[in-house]
Formats: structure tokens, C-alpha cells, sequence
């Protein structure tokens, strides 16, 4: 484990999250089974668990919705209403905030209102040492990466560089959550994964 996921668990934990490491993705992924147990769940736009696999075995445990492998009108909403809902993040920072940004604005959504448990999967790659260069992070790496993955016409995902501070109407920032505390009536988890996964 790195110094900064130390740190950040550490962090979170003293601000009320819950938070976890996992050397190995399955233990992970068999801690959030335990946690949803039979309850629906929703999964927001993620590379990270995209490259997990955990789609699959969270379909076949029970009702699992997630609008990148399946299509049709309501699907977002019927997404965020699920009571448990497994997202990544932009960025973490090791002080203890969870930065995302958004072009739709529903993953920010659903993991600030309405699930009654909350899954942050990320990568220790994703964790930086405070809120600014989170920030940074999600708007220089992050932010371009999945530009250029959803083939939009915008400076970052042609150059894929930096953010450009475009006015394209293709931009992907659009919204932009900096979650410092665990949100009221929600339990929120931290999970960090041994590696570099997503963006």
C-alpha cells in the first residue's frame, strides 16, 4: 500500500466514511457483495469497474443496471434510483475528498442523493495529495482520457493533453462535485484497489 492510500483511508475514516484496501480485486469485490447483499444496484460511467469485470457477477448476485450495457429510455433514472450505487472517482485526494466531474451530472447525483449505500472504487493512481492537485488531476487526466474514449470533438480528447477550457459543445465538464464528508443518511465507501485502474 502507498503512502498516500494510507493516508487517505486514515483520513477518510476520521471524517466517517468507510474505507478499504484490497491487494486483490475479488476481495474487493467480494466486500461489496457482502455490503449489497440482494438490493438493487446502479453503476455510474466507470472505467474502473469496466476493467474490474464486476458487471457479471453483480448482475448475476441480483438486479443490476448499468446504462453501458444496456439501452433504453429511463435508464439513468432507474440507474440512480437503485439503493446501492457503485461509481469511481476523477480523483482522490489523500486528505480525504472525493473529486468528480461529469457531463450528464448522474453519477454526481446518485452518489450525493438518494442510495442508501454508496461504492467509490478506485485505484491508487487516482489519489493526489490534496483537494487542488485532485483537481488538477481530474481536469488534466482524467477528464481528456474519457473525452478521447467517447470520440467527442474537443481540444482534450484530439490532443489528449490537458483540458483546453473549451466551449465546445461536446465538452464532457460540465459539472463538477468535490465531496469532502459523508452525505447525510447515506453510507458512503471508500475502496481502494492495489494498482492503476481507470482513468
Amino acid at each position: 500500500m502507498q503512502q498516500l492510500t494510507q493516508e487517505a483511508i486514515s483520513n477518510f475514516r476520521k471524517k466517517g466514511f468507510f474505507s478499504e484496501f484490497f491487494e486483490d480485486k475479488n476481495d474487493a469485490l467480494k466486500y461489496v457483495l457482502n455490503e449489497v447483499g440482494s438490493s438493487g444496484v446502479g453503476i455510474g460511467g466507470s472505467m474502473t469497474i469496466h476493467e474490474l469485470g464486476w458487471f457479471e457477477p453483480l448482475k448475476k448476485r441480483g438486479k443490476t443496471i448499468w446504462h453501458w450495457f444496456e439501452k433504453y429510455d429511463g435508464i439513468l433514472e432507474e440507474e440512480n434510483a437503485a439503493p446501492c450505487y457503485i461509481t469511481s472517482a476523477n480523483a482522490i485526494s489523500a486528505d480525504g475528498a472525493i473529486i468528480n466531474i461529469d457531463a450528464n451530472g448522474n453519477r454526481i447525483a446518485a452518489a450525493g442523493f438518494g442510495a442508501k449505500k454508496v461504492f467509490v472504487v478506485c485505484g491508487e493512481n487516482k489519489i493526489e495529495r490534496d483537494i487542488p492537485s485532485a483537481l488538477l488531476r481530474a481536469k488534466n487526466i482524467a477528464a481528456p482520457m474519457n473525452a478521447k474514449r467517447l470520440n467527442r470533438k474537443t481540444p482534450c480528447a484530439i490532443k489528449a493533453d490537458k483540458c483546453h477550457n473549451c466551449n465546445s459543445p461536446e465538452r464532457i465538464c460540465r459539472i463538477t462535485s468535490i465531496t469532502t464528508f459523508p452525505i447525510t443518511r447515506m453510507q458512503t465507501h471508500i475502496i481502494f484497489i492495489a494498482g492503476s485502474w481507470g482513468y
